[in-house]
């Protein structure tokens, strides 16, 4: 019961630190395990601090919840930055997003689970988590595969783009949620490396639009 986490807010100072800390904590759970398990008492007991608190900085879990999705997801910001690097040709700057998002997407196993296990959303704020996957369909992605293919056509271009997500993100977020749930991957399947993978991907699906004329 969360009722039996230390009650008495005087034994702990309610500064800035205690507020930083208590957002770490929640940042590192949803990190590692997902938003569903950032519960308020596994919160306060990672920050070592108790539920007053929490409420007390917070006011609530869901606007806890709310900052640390917002946290985690500026971690993310180096690789929309390469999107706007136009010395880069289009083709590079979108192999060079996607090996930046998910070499960070692998350092998150919670997100990377959630994002397999949707029936967990059920379970924490969906409000949060779908803000969270809208960084997935920012306007400059879309722009940028636009510039690679010269498609005008909006349901081509975003049909595109969902192949496209499915093809490098499903290894790694299947990976990842076995990792978590203590499963190998089956013997048989060997994939190479994260650059490789993308390298071979863009090498196929790009090649038309590619091809010297």
């Amino acid at each position: 019961m969360e009722s039996d986490l230390k009650e008495d807010s005087s034994e702990h100072t309610t500064g800035t630190d205690t507020k930083i800390d208590i957002l770490n904590a929640t940042v590192e759970l949803i990190r590692e395990e997902g938003v569903a398990c950032a519960t308020l008492r596994r919160i306060a007991e990672k920050a070592d601090t108790n539920l007053a608190l929490v409420n007390y900085h917070f006011g609530s879990k869901d606007k806890l919840i709310s900052k640390a999705i917002g946290k985690l997801v500026g971690t993310f910001d180096d690789a929309f930055a390469v999107l706007e690097e136009e010395a880069l040709e289009p083709l590079e700057r979108l192999k060079q997003f996607f090996y930046r998002y998910l070499s960070h997407l692998q350092q998150y196993p919670g997100l990377a689970k959630e994002m397999m296990d949707q029936s967990r959303l059920i379970l924490c704020s969906q409000h949060e988590y779908a803000r969270y996957s809208q960084v997935m369909k920012t306007e400059k992605l879309v722009r940028t595969l636009q510039e690679i293919t010269r498609e005008t056509d909006e349901a081509v271009l975003s049909g595109m783009m969902v192949q496209l997500y499915g093809a490098v993100f499903y290894p790694v977020i299947m990976n990842s949620y076995m990792s978590m749930a203590g499963d190998e991957p089956a013997p048989d399947i060997h994939l190479p490396e994260l650059e490789q993978q993308i390298e071979m991907l863009f090498s196929l699906y790009f090649h038309k639009y590619t091809q010297k004329p």
